[in-house]
């Protein structure tokens, strides 16, 4: 393995990594974290879902994920994958931005929170990159210095997708299973409705047993689990605007009231109330916590 990491960590506001490493399809089921992410393919190529669809990843490409989006590296197809993660706390990189300058523009679309492409000529996104991959010491001043690397590589990155005028998201989508496509599409606009087997099987025109076997043949996991996955995600957005558990798990498909607080604090580790809690306090990512259970599997 050649996992490179810079040293970033600054008070808990973001983490860079350079990453060799051959993709490991066991470990990179779908995820998601409370943080953004900004992915960068340095050498190489895979395939990436994201956002219900799956997309090719050359060198060159950057993926600007926002909190709570399900996503994976599916697959490597080539010999050599390089890429960099930056991750980066929701609460700082708004403090980062100004009135002029809002730095989360490069996350944003018309409907607000929303996964985009971009893609440069690999030197150009090498070149962008090469200050972040500096080791951190001690001395004074240099966690400014590095922090300021980082606001030039935002910068960047936001000019860019300003400038944009081609949708990435539509040329670079690769083909995939039709069927599965258009369930996983189902379930992101009927989140709230009855979304058993049997139901969105019928709506699709398979039998429950072909589209269990299909949908877990292509997306890695139950379509079940993809499912209460998907609701409890939705649950933290509502959860923001209701302030109240009892107002949120009906409108996220739960039946049961009590189903829905057990469900949401084996996933969390927190309680509704809990969460609400935290969000409150604007308490910074721990992403030593992150970086040991970011592989949990669906």
């Amino acid at each position: 393995m050649h996992r490179e990491s810079a040293d970033t960590m600054i008070n808990d506001r973001f983490e860079v990594f350079h990453i060799k490493d051959l993709v490991d399809e066991d470990n990179t089921l779908y995820h998601y974290h409370s943080f953004y992410e900004i992915h960068c393919t340095l050498q190489g190529t895979a395939v990436f879902f994201i956002d219900g669809a799956e997309f090719l990843l050359e060198a060159g490409t950057i993926i600007l994920i926002p909190p709570n989006v399900l996503h994976r590296i599916v697959h490597q197809t080539s010999m050599s994958f390089v890429r960099s993660y930056i991750y980066i706390n929701s609460t700082y990189l708004q403090a980062l931005s100004t009135a002029q300058t809002d730095l989360t523009t490069c996350f944003q679309s018309n409907d607000g929170l929303n996964s985009r492409i971009l893609s440069i000529a690999p030197a150009s996104l090498t070149a962008l990159l090469l200050p972040l991959r500096n080791k951190l010491d001690k001395n004074f001043g240099t966690d400014l210095v590095y922090q300021s690397f980082l606001i030039d590589f935002l910068i960047a990155i936001n000019k860019l997708a300003i400038e944009e005028t081609e949708p990435l998201f539509l040329s670079r989508s690769i083909n995939q299973n039709k069927d599965i496509a258009t369930t996983i599409k189902y379930i992101d606009d009927h989140i709230s409705d009855d979304l058993t087997l049997n139901k969105v099987a019928k709506e699709i025109f398979l039998s429950p047993y072909v589209l269990s076997r299909l949908f877990k043949k292509e997306t890695g996991t139950t379509f079940h689990t993809y499912v209460l996955k998907k609701r409890l995600l939705k649950s933290k957005e509502v959860l923001r605007k209701t302030r109240s558990a009892s107002d949120t798990f009906e409108s996220c498909g739960f039946k049961s009231y009590t189903h829905f607080l057990r469900c949401f604090k084996q996933e969390f580790q927190l309680t509704p109330k809990e969460f609400l809690k935290e969000e409150e306090k604007h308490q910074l990512i721990r992403f030593e916590h992150f970086q040991a259970s970011k592989h949990k599997h669906l």
